[in-house]
This record gives structure tokens, C-alpha cells and sequence, in this order.
């Protein structure tokens, strides 16, 4: 009987946490799965669904400003390697799955205690500004120890797998997550009379988190473009700002920024959607105005799935998720003035509308099947175990 160790970077059951789950469900087939979380919260309860959960205080990863930083940072990194070192042994894993790159002192205490390991990278560790002009310095360390640490890396695209090298001890996979197919369930007429959208045409929707690197302020600047010449607009901003300063910060400077252009009532900040799939089923453009390096942009094949056109900036692995003129539309990153324009477009052009999500909903069943993903996981898991057991038994006859 297998065990595994699963250590996840974050407490809500969102992101690469709830994006794998489905992948990491079936390991508890072939054993015991325990999973470490650094706090309480919805992860714990999702995961606590295939095995134990332990709430094991540790930290993620944020790189050190300054030399001032520095020793602090060193100190707590080594108290979590031996915090982390001490759960392994109590729970004596035969794999270890670290669910994204954001938690290294588990690599680290991993390779002390000779347990092979699977990392799942949902991140371009150079977030960059616009598009990348080079990693930086403490982006392509943290590549370096993932890629010396561990025995696989799985990966969300093929532009996150490139800040990886393969090695003869380094298995390196690109694995899409899937799509589960409720994004085309949603009630869009419920969420018009919810949020007063009534007529509105076109209803453009953007979702993520409100954070400058989301780019939200395009989106609003791109609206007040529009606003004369597409008299019925709106545009609804899901999601909400971490209570990081800056974009607590941000989401003010947005609602600032409508009314100084003069489409407050143009434009609603609605908050956290569940289901999402309601807003998708509401909208009639959904748009990606992101100016950092997107991993993959899971938004763009979700609405798409839902039968939603999209228009998403051309930064990260956005161009090999979702290809312009094939499944979308692509512009310029930081441009407000080519997504007004792609917008146009799309919004006076139905037949393109159609086109752009049905050769979309073509390449999900393809390239994104949720089936598939979990296969291809299992697959990687497999060669690692095997190659930890042939590098013991190799070891032992020395």
C-alpha cells in the first residue's frame, strides 16, 4: 500500500489546489493519502475527502528585499524544512506531491529524507511586466532547486515547462488541466436581473482577482472608448482584491477611474460569482486584459466551454491556450486601444463569435479532457515511484 504526502501552498480549495484535485483523487485507490495544508480553511475539507488532513503551519514563498530580509527569510526557510522534515517522518510517505513550486522547504526536506517527488508548477516564476525580458534572479533560483530536488515536474502549459531543463533524473510534463463541463450550466438570465444588466449589449465580463497584474483598469478604459459607439455596454468585474495594500489600493483606484472617465454606470464590480458559471452564461464577450506572464489562463477555455467569446491579452502561455483568429481573439498586452478594437470586432461580426468558440470548444474536447489530464498524472506518478524503487535497489546492491 502506497502512502503519500501531499503539502498544498494554499488553504482555499481555488487555484491549483481545486485545478488538480480530480488528478491527486485517485492516488488514495492505491493508499493512504494525507495532505498538509498550512491553515485551515476549504482546502482542508476538499482534500480531507480522499484522506487526512494536518494543519502544519508553513510558509510559501516570497522572495527577500533587501540584505536587511535576508536573514530573516534564511532562518524561517530552515525552521520549515525540519518542521516539514518532522511530518515526513511521522507519516512516512513512500511520494510526496507538492502541489506548485511555492513551497521549496518541502523539496529540500524531501531529498534529506530520500522520498521522491512530484512537483506540480502552475506558475511563470518570472511574473514579468508585460512579457518576459529575461528571469530574474531569484525566479531562476527557484527553478534551479525545483528542478535539482525534484524527480518530476508537472506543468500547466508549455511556457511554464520552459523554465525547466530534462534531465536523466528529471522528468518534465505538460499537462492541461481540464474542464469539467458544468461552465455551460449556468443561468444567465438570473444573473442579468440580479445585477440589473437588463438590455445591456454588449455584456463583457472579466474574472480573476482584482489586482494590477489583472489589468481590470484596461478593461474600464477600453469600455469608455466604446461607450458612444456601443451605447448598450456594460461590463461586469468579478472577483475581489487580496488584502494585500496595493490592491486594496487598486480596486479603489478603479472605481476612481469610471468615474473619471464617465462609465460608472457602465461598469459593476460584483464581487466573488458562484456559480461562475451564471456570469459566463450572462455574458457576451469574456475578456483577459492580464499584463503579467498568465500560466495558462484558465478562464479563457472555461468560457469558451460555456459558449462564450474571448478576447484575452497576448502575454504568457495565453498564445498557446487559446490561438488568435482560431479560439479567440489576441491584443496587444497593456493596450486599451486594440481591446476596444477587438471587441468591436468580435461584437459587430457574429459569425466570427461563433466560429472563434465552436473551433474553441473543438480544441477543449482535444486538448483540455479532464479524463485525459488524470491519466497522463498517473502516468508521471508511476515512472517516478518506479525510478525511486530502481534507484534504491541499485543503491543497496552497491
Amino acid at each position: 500500500m502506497r502512502r503519500t504526502l501531499i503539502v498544498l501552498h494554499s488553504s482555499a480549495a481555488a487555484g491549483p489546489p481545486a485545478h488538480v484535485f480530480s488528478w491527486l483523487s485517485p492516488l488514495a485507490r492505491r493508499g493512504c493519502v494525507v495532505t498538509a495544508v498550512p491553515a485551515a480553511g476549504t482546502a482542508a475539507k476538499l482534500y480531507g475527502t480522499i484522506g487526512r488532513t494536518v494543519v502544519h503551519p508553513y510558509s510559501t514563498l516570497t522572495y527577500p528585499r533587501g540584505a536587511r530580509a535576508l536573514a530573516p527569510y534564511v532562518a524561517r526557510f530552515a525552521r520549515d524544512v525540519l518542521s516539514l522534515g518532522r511530518l515526513m517522518r511521522a507519516t512516512r510517505p513512500d511520494l510526496l506531491v507538492v502541489v506548485t513550486s511555492a513551497v521549496p522547504a518541502a523539496l529540500v526536506a524531501a531529498r534529506l529524507q530520500r522520498i521522491p517527488t512530484v512537483v506540480f508548477v502552475g506558475e511563470i516564476l518570472d511574473k514579468g511586466v508585460v512579457v518576459s525580458r529575461g528571469r530574474s534572479l531569484a525566479a531562476a533560483a527557484t527553478a534551479r532547486l525545483t528542478a535539482k530536488l525534484a524527480n518530476g515536474v508537472v506543468c500547466c502549459s508549455d511556457a511554464v515547462a520552459q523554465q525547466f531543463s530534462p534531465s536523466s533524473t528529471l522528468l518534465v510534463r505538460t499537462i492541461y488541466p481540464g474542464v469539467d463541463g458544468t461552465h455551460g450550466d449556468g443561468d444567465g438570465t438570473r444573473f442579468r436581473m440580479l445585477h440589473d444588466l437588463g438590455d445591456a449589449a454588449p455584456c463583457l465580463a472579466v474574472v480573476g482577482n482584482v489586482t494590477p497584474a489583472r489589468g481590470q483598469d484596461l478593461a474600464i478604459r477600453a469600455v469608455a472608448r466604446l461607450r458612444e459607439e456601443l451605447p448598450g455596454i456594460r461590463c461586469v468585474i468579478a472577483g475581489v482584491a487580496h488584502p494585500r495594500p496595493g490592491d486594496v489600493a487598486y480596486r479603489h483606484e478603479l472605481t476612481a477611474l469610471a468615474r473619471r472617465l464617465g462609465v460608472e454606470d457602465r461598469v459593476d464590480f460584483v464581487g466573488l460569482v458562484d456559480p461562475i458559471a451564471d456570469l459566463y452564461a450572462a455574458a457576451d464577450i469574456v475578456i483577459n486584459p492580464a499584463r503579467f506572464n498568465e500560466p495558462f489562463g484558465r478562464v479563457a477555455i472555461e468560457a469558451l466551454s460555456a459558449g462564450c467569446a474571448v478576447v484575452a491579452a497576448r502575454v504568457g502561455a495565453v498564445p498557446e491556450i487559446v490561438r488568435h483568429g482560431r479560439e479567440a481573439l489576441l491584443f496587444a498586452p497593456d493596450d486599451d486601444a486594440a481591446l476596444a478594437a477587438a471587441i468591436l470586432a468580435l461584437w459587430h461580426d457574429r459569425e466570427l463569435r461563433e466560429t472563434l468558440v465552436r473551433q474553441g470548444q473543438r480544441r477543449i474536447a482535444a486538448q483540455f479532457d479532464q479524463d485525459l489530464a488524470v491519466a497522463a498524472f498517473g502516468d508521471v506518478v508511476e515512472h517516478v515511484v518506479a525510478g525511486a524503487a530502481g534507484s534504491a535497489s541499485a543503491y543497496a546492491a552497491v
